[in-house]
């Protein structure tokens, strides 16, 4: 998976580079970055130095965490990586907006929690779950691509880091609208109080209270409503 995303915290390399802007630079934000979230599956080359013998990476380190020795690499990957940059240049200059991969990196078995959570929450809230109309699949489709792995009164926050591989302990699955089932097209994530406080109001409340948020919640449902073919 590629994403364009802030220096990643959680990415060694990512660790020395973040902190040789800051300290040389004064920059701790706002620089873009392309990587890869996918493990290395062979190990690196042996490192030899110019005499043909073994010897130690690290002396040759421009920076720490940089590394010397290489992997086997699909040729075309670097091309890809370069593509991306590029886009997202040109996207840039032109002040184009691009919708980047989310950057969530969660399980089936996170998803079916939120699915169970999602179940349990309704049997409490309207003594019956039957109004359920999402499964699994679907869940994860809500969580990833409608609200990108983080609360729906998170959506502006640029603090990926330790976020990239968050928890969903703190997350449920709410109606936005209660008076409609719990669908693909009315759900949204939001952390246990927020989800309270939110059933403690109404849309008409939300719409004058927070008409920015309003929108956007409506939007991104419409989204959803555009790729399941579905009225809104």
């Amino acid at each position: 998976m590629f994403a364009i995303t802030y220096v990643n915290r959680e990415l060694k390399y990512g660790v020395t580079v973040r902190h040789r802007l800051k300290r040389e630079h004064g920059i701790d934000s706002g620089i873009s970055v392309v990587f890869s979230l996918e493990k290395p599956k062979v190990k690196l080359l042996p490192f030899k130095g110019q005499n043909g013998e073994e010897e130690n990476p690290s002396d040759y380190q421009i920076v720490p965490g940089f590394r010397v020795r290489v992997i086997p690499v699909l040729g075309t990957i670097p091309a890809i990586f370069g593509q991306v940059m590029a886009s997202h240049v040109l996207a840039q200059l032109a002040g184009f907006s691009v919708q980047t991969e989310p950057v969530v990196s969660l399980d089936l078995e996170h998803y079916s929690l939120l699915h169970q959570r999602l179940i349990e929450h309704e049997e409490t809230l309207y003594g019956t779950s039957k109004q359920v109309e999402v499964d699994v699949e679907e869940v994860a489709y809500i969580v990833k691509e409608l609200w990108r792995g983080r609360s729906g009164r998170d959506q502006a926050s640029r603090d990926l880091g330790r976020g990239m591989w968050r928890s969903v302990n703190s997350l449920t699955l709410t109606r936005w609208d209660r008076s409609k089932p719990a669908s693909v097209t009315n759900l949204i994530l939001l952390k246990f109080k927020e989800a309270e406080e939110h059933e403690n109001m109404t849309l008409e409340e939300i719409k004058i209270r927070e008409p920015v948020f309003y929108a956007m919640v409506t939007n991104v449902l419409k989204r959803a409503a555009s790729d399941f073919g579905v009225q809104f």
